[in-house]
């Protein structure tokens, strides 16, 4: 099987749609199918004019003489076509509908009945062509594909076009999150499997299938958290948003830094001295650490003014509060684990003002 995946996302190969693209692709090489890739986002490709040259002047021929020149011709090489595209308004991207407007060529402008409907006849007796869509989203719900899934579904609906099958993967960004590797494997191995099976089958089985159109978000509350708190640290905000409100005095212990670092005790002593002013700003929080498998577990951070300050004990108001075994939140703290990844895994909990999780590593370089 000879198969052409077209990429219509903005980041190309930097993508999360190329991650679900590749391990497709990877399924397809496993069992003896021939693959090759295109980004459009490499691509010169002309707006289509409506001007129906194509149909009528020199019928196959656009009037631009751009890169659709080299990439019609291997449509019609290939067995089955990938268009791989990121959810865009619940569409294509702008990139891949441009690139779509421009297989006009490949239509003829009769319309005929052929079977139960009306079509627009295949301008070349190629057999049947065959599409496979592959698509993520930022959404952590797989309702947000039924508007593309049914656009692919009437525009292959002819007796001579096929929809072969299907990937939509919801919460896509999780993808690319360093440290989910493991976490995400059962879903890309299910891809790859995917690409085997349409080879070697023709078509994906229902046990696949079902896992595929599972979300990456098994908890899409913490996962919306997580995407929210990202979005706020990243966003420039208004003078007026940016004034911390103060907090309430705690009653803690202050704690000294310890000599090494073996609980979370010693790891909060130690903040202070890795704690960055510049980042932090005019911040005003209290960071609470509730550490159950721990005497006594619970710590807390009082960052005022472009001072952080060590406490045990619990405070009244904290901004947020981190819940976490030791050895998760040591490892975390050390690097020998990806703080998003763990807490996707639910491998500790945060509540309160998630935005600080997302912060800490900017907080606190050492």
């Amino acid at each position: 099987m000879n198969v052409l995946a077209i990429n219509g996302s903005p980041r190309g190969a930097n993508g999360n749609t190329d991650i679900l693209v590749q391990a497709f692709l990877q399924g397809i090489e496993k069992a003896g199918g021939k693959t090759e890739t295109i980004y459009l986002n490499t691509k010169t490709i002309a707006y289509c004019t409506g001007c129906y040259a194509c149909w009528t002047q020199t019928p196959g021929v656009c009037i631009h003489e751009d890169d659709m020149v080299e990439l019609l011709p291997k449509m019609r090489s290939a067995d089955m076509v990938v268009i791989a595209t990121p959810l865009y308004g619940n569409m294509v991207t702008g990139q891949m509908k441009t690139f779509l407007d421009r297989t006009l060529p490949l239509s003829n402008p009769a319309i005929v009945e052929i079977g139960d409907e009306y079509v627009h006849p295949a301008r070349y007796n190629d057999g049947v062509f065959r599409v496979f869509l592959i698509s993520n989203a930022g959404f952590p719900e797989t309702h947000h594909f039924e508007g593309l899934k049914k656009t692919f579904e009437v525009s292959t609906s002819g007796p001579r076009s096929e929809l072969t099958g299907t990937i939509c993967c919801a919460a896509g960004p999780m993808l690319s999150v360093p440290g989910m590797e493991e976490a995400n494997r059962w879903y890309t191995e299910a891809v790859i499997q995917a690409g085997q099976q349409i080879v070697e089958q023709g078509s994906i089985s229902s046990e696949t299938q079902a896992l595929l159109d599972r979300s990456l978000a098994d908890k899409p509350g913490d996962y919306a958290d997580i995407i929210n708190a990202y979005w706020d640290r990243v966003s420039v905000k208004p003078e007026s948003d940016n004034q911390s409100k103060p907090s309430q005095p705690g009653e803690g212990v202050p704690l000294a830094p310890s000599e090494g670092v073996t609980s979370v005790r010693d790891l909060v002593s130690h903040f202070p001295d890795s704690f960055e002013a510049a980042a932090a700003g005019d911040l005003s929080a209290i960071i609470q650490f509730a550490i159950p498998d721990e005497t006594p577990g619970a710590y807390y951070l009082d960052i005022q003014d472009g001072v952080c300050s060590a406490f045990e004990g619990v405070h009244p108001s904290p901004t947020m509060t981190v819940q976490s075994p030791a050895q998760v939140w040591i490892d975390v703290c050390t690097g020998k684990q990806d703080g998003t990844a763990a807490y996707m895994s639910d491998k500790y909990r945060v509540t309160g003002d998630t935005t600080l999780l997302m912060r800490f590593g900017s907080l606190f370089a050492g």
